[in-house]
């Protein structure tokens, strides 16, 4: 059953910091949930009275964002099942856990968050979509962009939705029905494509005003919904749709954000570790993410998240909350490099005690930790405090360095290994400290390649890792490889029958 976000949450939530934001916008984010959403609304903010101005339009891409950004302030239960994160199994930390050993089920409460956020979008989507052309005191460009970022926001929804869960409520205007049946994945794609087209000549190459911050556009672009179209074709190429004919067409979109990046100003950061800086959040490799600010929150991004130290610190060390940590396999598979110090923690440091430190090994729980969320520039013990859980945190969504891998893996699949895909594939892998892909793989073993450089590079980050084994049909492969160390699996998935490939449909009263 289709539920809407629970906005008590919501309001607690954002009355735990001060949150600037108007009462037209609490209106517009109260609209995105269908217990709120009457259909002949009693109070003064509905589509006959808001709708006007680029000001109205303005507020409702903000409230849209704000909505947005409520999916990605902390990691999601669904994706611990890939073999990059792993959660120890008690207390509050079960439901984490759950999906780590194949064991979720429909009542795991630390999934539904995720499921609300996105049907909250959607709802906010549809509204701004049905509405925008009726600003009559906004310009042509003003209500196109606005149509842009809407069609771009219900698009990358949906896509989060069907690739966690499969089959489900597809609700494409703003009627009321909590009963509506499942889409068909096939259905929910077509829509997702069609979005994402209509995205794509909508949206601007750049924003102004409060949705441009130090340079870096805050709102998706053109290049952002091209960017994303072409890792949804990367995605449809694959399990469960297997549309082999999409990888040329997942290239030829990657193409084209790589041959434009100049118009979008994309670049990949020289240094792995400056993604994750404060002083470094708004940067030109984010093709598209989700900002915050605990300190002074502006409604275009909206209040803190917790991608912060605590939630993913270790607690007898130094009293985190443990939330998630890396898995011990996969954490020795990854190639050592720069990019595998940003992305781990080394030094432990033991009961506030800074003299005494030891490395991952001799933790009490025996995982490493992961570094990217530190939010500090530079992670030590004398800026660390405990409790230090709110954070300013940028949560990459897309970033260049996908556009490139993307392209390497559906230019194989689709052309073979051409020197345009070692060139795409190279340049992260420069990045990371690594030597050059040997010359003259095999489209499979090519392929394979990029599939584990997309691991290492996205370790730990919104579910990257989980989509790639299940669209690649390698769950089970992966989990193959867990260290004794981890917590046995409860559940075996099965990669020729799929089974646990997808999230149990949230149960919500």
């Amino acid at each position: 059953m289709l539920k809407a976000i629970d906005m008590k949450k919501v309001i607690n939530y954002m009355n735990g910091r001060p949150l600037r934001i108007t009462l037209a916008m609490c209106c517009l984010v109260l609209a995105s949930c269908s217990k709120f959403l009457d259909e002949t609304p009693k109070g003064s903010i509905t589509p006959q009275s808001f709708y006007k101005t680029a000001n109205d339009l303005q507020l409702a891409e903000t409230a849209l964002a704000l909505q947005f950004n409520l999916a990605f302030n902390q990691v999601t239960a669904p994706y611990y099942a890939g073999d990059d994160i792993a959660a120890k199994r008690n207390g509050n930390k079960i439901d984490f856990s759950d999906f780590d050993v194949f064991n979720a089920n429909s009542s795991n409460s630390r999934m539904t968050s995720w499921w609300n956020a996105f049907y909250g979008t959607i709802k906010s989507a549809n509204s701004l979509l049905a509405n925008y052309n009726s600003a009559t005191e906004a310009t042509a460009d003003q209500k196109n962009n606005a149509g842009g970022y809407a069609y771009f926001m219900r698009a990358i929804s949906y896509f989060y939705l069907t690739r966690t869960w499969g089959e489900v409520p597809m609700p494409v205007d703003n009627s009321i029905n909590d009963n509506r049946p499942n889409a068909k994945v096939a259905d929910i794609y077509t829509l997702i494509v069609d979005d994402l087209q209509k995205a794509e000549t909508m949206l601007p190459d750049h924003w102004t005003g409060p949705a441009k911050q130090n340079g870096v556009d805050v709102l998706p672009t053109k290049g952002s919904a091209k960017a994303l179209l072409a890792n949804v074709y990367l995605t449809m190429a694959g399990w469960p749709l297997k549309q082999a004919n999409k990888y040329a067409l997942a290239a030829a979109k990657a193409k084209e954000v790589i041959d434009n990046k100049a118009t979008w100003g994309y670049t990949l950061l020289t240094n792995f570790s400056d993604l994750w800086k404060f002083s470094n959040r708004f940067n030109t490799e984010a093709v598209y993410a989700c900002y915050f600010n605990k300190t002074t929150p502006n409604a275009t991004w909206g209040n803190g998240n917790m991608m912060a130290p605590n939630p993913y610190a270790p607690d007898y060390e130094e009293g985190g909350w443990e939330d998630g940590f890396g898995e011990i396999s996969f954490f020795n598979r990854f190639p050592a490099g720069p990019r595998k110090d940003a992305t781990y923690q080394k030094d432990y440091y033991v009961k506030n005690d800074p003299a005494n430190v030891v490395d991952w090994q001799h933790t009490l729980q025996k995982h490493p930790y992961f570094l990217k969320y530190r939010e500090d520039d530079q992670y030590n013990w004398s800026n660390h405090k405990a409790g230090d859980w709110w954070s300013s945190a940028t949560s990459f969504v897309i970033r260049y360095s996908e556009v490139l891998l993307t392209y390497a893996e559906a230019q194989a699949m689709s052309a073979g290994p051409d020197a345009n895909a070692y060139l795409a594939i190279n340049q992260v892998r420069q990045r990371a400290g690594l030597t050059p892909l040997p010359e003259g793989l095999s489209q499979t073993d090519f392929r394979n390649a990029v599939v584990a450089e997309r691991g290492w590079e996205f370790a730990g980050e919104f579910g990257i890792r989980w989509f790639d084994l299940v669209r690649t049909e390698t769950v089970q492969q992966a989990n193959s490889l867990r260290d004794a160390g981890e917590v046995a699996l409860i559940n075996h998935p099965s990669d020729a029958g799929h089974t646990y490939y997808w999230a149990p449909i949230p149960f919500v009263k």
